[in-house]
Parts: structure tokens; sequence; C-alpha cells
């Protein structure tokens, strides 16, 4: 055997680089996540102070010269505090416009909808340059003042969000005891296409590599014909790896205690690659196993062919005409 190996001069060196790739795997596999400073809630203690808390950030949103005006955070409200209020954490690279719709019909409903604009997100330029430095700490801080905002608008506070909205919803769902339903809807937790197994080495090592753009279409680039007129067409590797960060940091407090929202409802789409739908399966078993009976789960079947950006009104491959009547069933 070793005059084998000897015979072969290739063999050892390549014996020794799977060994390393191997400890490098498990090293970045158990690697922990964990946020790096300290989020205070303030929830607002009447429906005055929320809408004075959003107008102080609409204000601050008019200073934005390069803002896009669809991408400004959206209050629907009835005037006063009703039994329901919704907020809507909008999609990674998209904006509050992507819930207008959805949000208005709930709006008729009786709700007050609250749709804030996720940090460093809506700017005209659709590049995504100034999606550069988004960090964990900071989805965590715009999660929390949004739900600190909701806590005056309405006796129940809902949150759902999308992909990286989910992310938030998800993290949200382990910190908020005032929360009383989180959904995460396609959250992003994990990468599609690559084994849940190797999520979390491969978001590790990411953040410690060079940060690099991608475009969502590498073939039509700035020309996505999927992609909404508001919507970055291309993001920032760090960027869209904190979106998991914060995934894993919810993770890291699941495993150790039971999720504090009163109820969690996880939406998942079948057909979609984008996200990790094994990885938000995790999450779901974590949850049960704190003996949580207020769980509920549904799954878009992979026979409706929907995009992961299944809320956007104008898509073309989209189908709102199917999702919103079974987002009113289930979230209510």
């Amino acid at each position: 055997m070793h005059l084998q190996l000897l015979g072969n001069p290739w063999l050892i060196p390549i014996i020794v680089l799977i060994v390393v790739l191997m400890l490098l795997v498990v090293f970045f596999s158990t690697r922990p996540f964990k946020l790096r400073t300290d989020i205070r809630s303030n929830p607002a203690g009447s429906y005055d102070e929320s809408v004075t808390r959003v107008e102080q950030i609409q204000s601050d949103e008019a200073l934005i010269l390069d803002l896009n005006q669809v991408c400004k955070t959206k209050l629907l409200s009835h005037g006063e505090s009703v039994d329901n209020v919704l907020v809507f954490l909008h999609g990674f690279t998209s904006c509050p416009a992507q819930f207008a719709e959805l949000g208005q019909e709930y709006f008729e409903q009786g709700y007050n909808v609250y749709i804030p604009r996720v940090p460093r997100h809506g700017i005209k330029d659709r590049l995504g340059n100034s999606l550069k430095g988004l960090t964990a700490e900071e989805l965590a801080e715009f999660a929390t003042q949004s739900v600190d905002i909701a806590q005056g608008l309405g006796k129940r506070v809902i949150v759902a969000g999308l992909s990286g909205g989910g992310s938030m919803a998800t993290w949200l769902s382990q910190e908020r005891a005032d929360v009383d339903l989180a959904v995460p809807i396609s959250p992003f937790l994990g990468i599609g296409f690559i084994p849940r197994i190797f999520n979390r080495p491969l978001a590790n090592l990411l953040l410690l590599a060079p940060d690099f753009f991608q475009w969502w279409d590498p073939i039509h680039k700035e020309n996505n014909p999927n992609s909404a007129p508001y919507s970055y067409t291309r993001y920032p590797t760090h960027a869209l790896i904190e979106n998991m960060r914060l995934g894993y940091i919810a993770e890291e407090d699941a495993k150790r205690v039971k999720p504090a929202a009163g109820a969690i409802l996880t939406i998942t789409n079948a057909n979609d690659d984008s996200v990790n739908n094994a990885v938000v399966a995790e999450f779901e078993k974590m949850w049960k196993e704190h003996g949580e009976q207020f769980l509920q789960t549904y799954q878009f079947p992979k026979e409706f062919a929907l995009p992961h950006d299944l809320i956007t009104a104008n898509r073309p491959d989209g189908n709102i005409e199917l999702v919103y009547p079974k987002l009113h069933e289930l979230i209510h």
C-alpha cells in the first residue's frame, strides 16, 4: 500500500486536501453565530406615539434625494388603534411597494397595515450599491423598531415577511413575546440549490471571503424581465449572507429555548429553488420539539409553478389570484 502511494505523486496531496476540506466544513459548521451588539426594544405606548414614529421615519426618508418614491415606508391606518395590525417586511433587494396591493386588501378588511422600508433598500440606482455594508445587526435593529411601532397600531400584532423579510420574521418569532403571530414566507434561511448541511459552512466562508456583486439574472443582468422596476438587479454577497446570518442567530436561540411569539405560521413554496426549504423544515422540527402546538405550516404545491417572489403583483411569472386568497385564508 505504501509503495502504491509513493508510486503516485498526486495521491498524497489529494488525500491531504480532502482531509483539510472536511475539517474546514466541520469547523465552519460548528462556528456559532451571534449578534455583535445588544438590540433593545422600546414599544410604543399609544397609537399617537406609533404614528409620530412613522412620521419621523417618513420625514427622514424625504431627505434621501435618490430614494424611489414608490419605496417609501407606508402606513395604512384607520386613524386609531384597531384589533389587528399587520407588519409586512419586504424581501431582500425589493421595497415596500412589493406588499402595496396585499397590504391594501388587508387594510380594507379593517387591519392597520405597516410596511416599513428595510435599510439600504429602495434607492433609484438599481445596481444595489447601497447594500454594501448591510449587517444582521442592522436588520435586527430594523425588525425590532418595526415591531415596537406596531404595538400602538393594534391589539393583535402580526408580522409577515418574505424571503429576507422572512429571515427577520423568523428571528422575531424567537425574540418578541409581543408578536401574536409570526409568518415567515419563503424565508431566506439557506440557499436552495446547496444541500442543507453545507449552507452553514458556506455562509461562514463567504463572509470571510472578499465581498463581490452577483446578478439575480446573470444572462439579462440589469434587464432582468422578472425584476420589478423598483427592485435591485444585483447584490453584494456579504449583504445576502447577512440575511442568512440573522436566521442562524435565530437557530442558535431555537436550539436552547422555545420561541417567544404567540404563534408561528411558516409558508413555503415547493417550486422555490432560491431558498432552502430543508432549513425551514429544520426550524419547524426544533419548534415542535419545544412542545409548541401553535405552529402551523403550509406549502404551495410544486405544480402551481410559483416563483420565489410570490407576492409582487406585476411579476409576469406570478399568480397573485391564487396566492393572495390563500394568504387571506391562512393569516387571519
